[in-house]
């Protein structure tokens, strides 16, 4: 696939933090993408739904999610399964302390499609955190780094 899924993002949307750190958008992430694979993954049996509450989150690593999310989308278009698909946001937060922040991650659940260890280690390798079982789908969660992370 290359970087295809980058002829998706806007190369406009793309802006400097008050850090000189490079970000896009959640919005202006998920949006293209979602216009790209609704028809397609609904032609394949999916329904394709967004649930994504911080649509103005900054998200700096904005090609990796873009990618894993491309890849998962063309990976669900040959499933012969028939389901249901939602893109969200999720926080991660360390339940034993108030003191850590808060990690956000794009999540995406799919009620149909079943992943093989394969498959799973594939998205496992490109940053993504994945649990697939049968009777209930697959979730994947994509970790987002704000460009005010970590500096």
């Amino acid at each position: 696939m290359g970087k295809d899924y980058l002829k998706l993002l806007d190369p406009n949307k793309v802006h400097n933090s008050v850090f000189d750190r490079k970000f896009m958008y959640l919005s202006d992430i998920i949006d293209p993408i979602y216009h790209e694979y609704a028809i397609r993954l609904e032609r394949a049996g999916h329904t394709l739904d967004l649930d994504v509450l911080r649509r103005h989150h900054q998200v700096e690593n904005y090609a990796d999610v873009a990618k894993i999310l491309t890849q998962y989308f063309d990976f669900a278009c040959k499933s012969n399964e028939k389901g249901n698909i939602v893109i969200s946001m999720t926080t991660q937060k360390n339940k034993l302390t108030d003191l850590s922040p808060v990690e956000y991650c794009v999540s995406v659940k799919d009620t149909s499609v079943l992943m093989n260890l394969e498959q799973r280690e594939k998205f496992a390798i490109l940053g993504a955190k994945i649990r697939s079982r049968l009777g209930f789908g697959t979730v994947l969660q994509i970790p987002v780094v704000e460009p005010y992370d970590k500096l």
